[in-house]
């Protein structure tokens, strides 16, 4: 008996008029929303949502990378999407944001990005509601715009982490909650991987067993290969909106390949090892990766809230959440 053969993106989206893209993980991953939303606007689709959820890091005065000799930043700020101003409120997890919308001053990089993102309505979801409040929000909007299909984007390998890995993912709570909402909704799902192993969170050949057992199991449903508009447009959005990881994965398109030291998890940074394939997208089928690979995701589906995400992930996966970590960190005493 033949396995069910599942449509690629560009089959599901044919005939479509409009869908939502999230950057699962927080951060600046809504820039690897962009080749996507130009991809579906390409297809023909009207309307396309573009967004992240409420994750960024910050360092004290809000910036996304520090210029503090010995500052790193170590933990994610998750804040209440209710309260960045001004906004527009879509859903009790969801609001719209324009280039003015700020958290007290701090600027998210959907705000940051606002006028320059290929879609149509730019967006910040949040995770305070644990999965579960993420995926109300997520139905109540799908129906009532009548979206049509939804691609979770993301970059490194974070996604696929599995709680056997020799070297624990770091930060993998954030994308799990995401991930566990949008398993709930009845539409067509994607999620893409950009930046093949960029975030430096699993060495290459533990993700490339992850990734062989979702392929394995039917999970792997095709792949987008940056376009040189693509590159223009996301080296656009990083000279807008620094960040360490997001960016390789156009540099990657362009032939900026070998190992290079990430600015991220302590002040040494993190050695990864760039290839070919960081120029690629794979998109997978987020209920195979679920049930075959990243089991956390069924775990933290059921949450209500951040905090029984948190324990879940600490209780069930023997994970440390990334989410209580001190969002930045002094190395160095000052001199003097």
């Amino acid at each position: 008996m033949e396995s069910e053969i599942k449509p690629s993106l560009i089959e599901a989206a044919l005939g479509k008029k409009s869908a939502l893209i999230l950057g699962i993980g927080g951060g600046g991953d809504v820039i690897q929303g962009i080749p996507v939303a130009r991809l579906l606007k390409q297809l023909g689709l009207e309307k396309v949502y573009l967004g992240g959820v409420a994750c960024s890091w910050w360092t004290p005065d809000g910036n996304p990378l520090s210029e503090t000799w010995g500052t790193a930043v170590m933990g994610p700020t998750l804040y209440n999407v209710q309260d960045l101003s001004p906004a527009e409120s879509l859903e009790a997890q969801i609001v719209e944001v324009s280039s003015e919308s700020t958290l007290e001053g701090r600027v998210p990089c959907e705000s940051a990005l606002a006028e320059t993102l290929p879609g149509d309505v730019i967006f910040v979801a949040g995770l305070t509601g644990g999965s579960q409040g993420l995926a109300d929000s997520l139905k109540a909007l799908v129906e009532r715009e009548g979206i049509d299909l939804v691609v979770g984007v993301d970059i490194g390998s974070d996604t696929f982490y599995d709680g056997k890995n020799a070297m624990p993912a770091k930060t993998s709570l954030v994308d799990f909650i995401s991930m566990g909402a949008i398993l709930e909704l009845d539409i067509p799902i994607f999620y893409g991987v950009a930046g093949y192993g960029a975030d430096g969170e699993m060495p290459l050949e533990e993700l490339d067993e992850r990734v062989q057992r979702v392929m394995a199991a039917g999970g792997y449903v095709g792949a987008h290969g940056l376009t040189q508009g693509d590159v223009a447009a996301m080296e656009e959005a990083c000279e807008l909106y620094g960040d360490p990881v997001e960016p390789i994965s156009w540099r990657a398109a362009k032939g900026d390949h070998g190992w290079k030291n990430v600015w991220t998890h302590g002040p040494w940074g993190t050695a990864v090892k760039v290839t070919p394939l960081a120029g690629v997208m794979l998109f997978f089928d987020p209920k195979t990766m679920a049930e075959v690979n990243s089991t956390g995701i069924l775990a933290i589906q059921k949450s209500t809230s951040l905090a029984e995400a948190e324990a879940i992930f600490k209780e069930e996966l023997n994970q440390y959440p990334e989410s209580k970590l001190h969002p930045t960190i002094e190395f160095f005493p000052e001199e003097g």
